[in-house]
């Protein structure tokens, strides 16, 4: 009797948690909206565009459509909410942030002017010390998505050749290097040579440059920075990142691997992306 109690005054408590998921763009933020649901959260979306507006409308208690900088305004709608809990999810590229710098109100002014760099581990860390400094807790996005993070072994029916897996051990240890200097979380390898290296652009465009250049089948790493912070940018692949591996006037090819750090990384459409490997002759595997 007594176990009974305490589970129907756990599940009130759940009922009674809100939730602010603050959403970029792609799949994640719908993703984890429906967990978050399932968990029995109340959800209130700030959706960074209309795109993610739009993902996440129909599963979400209530929307707002936000800037990122508006610090100020975006932290006063978690108070009037009665929110004491974020995440962050989705992707929400740092070049749009440049691009709308004039926009910034006065409270993300202070908070950059302060920054050491503009590099994405400075504004993700100030911009989480920021809530928590006025009471908003920021979770991970693993503690409602864990389920998208594989162990290690081969995801696809072929297994990475000899050669390959030489570049994959190649691959990783500069992923993690660039990653440690917050340059990008990807490179792209063939014959243990580096044909792009992830910078403000992005893991897809790298990877189409990568792919133009050796005119056929790529080793793409992306790895976890040695320092990740679970709050912010937790590396992500998904059907995107696979057709950026195809010659684009082909729309096929042969061969090509896809090795992502396992645990670390999130896989969105992994039954999706495993058929389309085994339909293309390619290798996804998780590493560590």
């Amino acid at each position: 009797m007594n176990s009974l109690i305490q589970k129907v005054d756990i599940e009130k408590q759940t009922a009674t948690k809100a939730l602010g998921l603050v959403a970029g763009e792609g799949k994640l933020p719908a993703i984890l909206a429906q967990s978050a649901k399932e968990r029995g959260y109340r959800v209130v979306g700030f959706a960074l565009s209309d795109t993610a507006a739009h993902q996440i409308d129909q599963i979400v208690d209530k929307i707002y459509q936000i800037a990122p900088g508006q610090m100020g305004r975006n932290r006063q709608l978690f108070d009037n909410e009665g929110l004491t809990e974020a995440v962050f999810v989705g992707k929400v590229p740092k070049i749009n942030l440049l691009r709308n710098i004039t926009k910034l109100d006065w409270t993300a002014i202070k908070i950059i002017s302060k920054l050491p760099s503009m590099n994405d581990d400075a504004i993700q860390f100030a911009v989480g010390d920021y809530l928590e400094s006025n009471g908003i807790k920021v979770l991970t996005q693993s503690e409602f998505l864990r389920h998208l993070f594989p162990e290690v072994g081969v995801l696809t029916k072929r297994q990475p050749s000899v050669e390959e897996y030489a570049d994959i051990n190649y691959g990783f240890k500069v992923a993690k290097e660039i990653a440690r200097l917050d340059i990008g979380q990807t490179v792209i390898v063939r014959n243990r040579m580096i044909l792009a290296i992830e910078a403000i652009e992005g893991t897809d465009e790298a990877i189409k440059r990568a792919v133009n250049y050796a005119r056929g089948p790529v080793v793409v790493v992306k790895v976890a920075k040695p320092n990740q912070d679970q709050r912010f940018d937790i590396p992500t692949v998904g059907m995107s990142t696979l057709n950026s591996m195809l010659l684009p006037e082909q729309g096929k090819t042969s061969g090509g691997v896809l090795a992502i750090e396992a645990e670390e990384t999130m896989v969105v459409e992994e039954e999706q992306m495993v058929g389309f490997c085994n339909d293309h002759d390619m290798t996804m595997v998780a590493v560590s």
